[in-house]
């Protein structure tokens, strides 16, 4: 099992994540990363339109993800819910 971490980038701001998570698999963070990236999308509309993403770490600081905070299409489920 590997450590990984998930920063939230918006523009040039970088919020690092200190703990990270433990997956077995890289592919597992992708996943992960997009609903991280959905969730932040529905509940914070400040981070909308501003470039922000999740970026995933490995524990060695190499970049192996990037998930967008963005909608897919204009209709996306549940933003207009919150």
């Amino acid at each position: 099992m590997r450590r990984f971490f998930f920063d939230l980038l918006v523009g040039n701001v970088v919020m690092i994540d200190p703990g990270g998570m433990v997956f077995e698999r890289v592919e597992a963070t992708f996943s992960a990363a997009d609903d991280m990236a959905r969730h932040l999308f529905v509940w914070r509309d400040d981070l909308r339109d501003r470039d922000a993403c999740i970026r995933v770490r490995d524990a060695g600081g190499r970049e192996v993800y990037r998930a967008a905070v963005w909608a897919e299409h204009a209709d996306k489920q549940g933003w207009d819910l919150a």
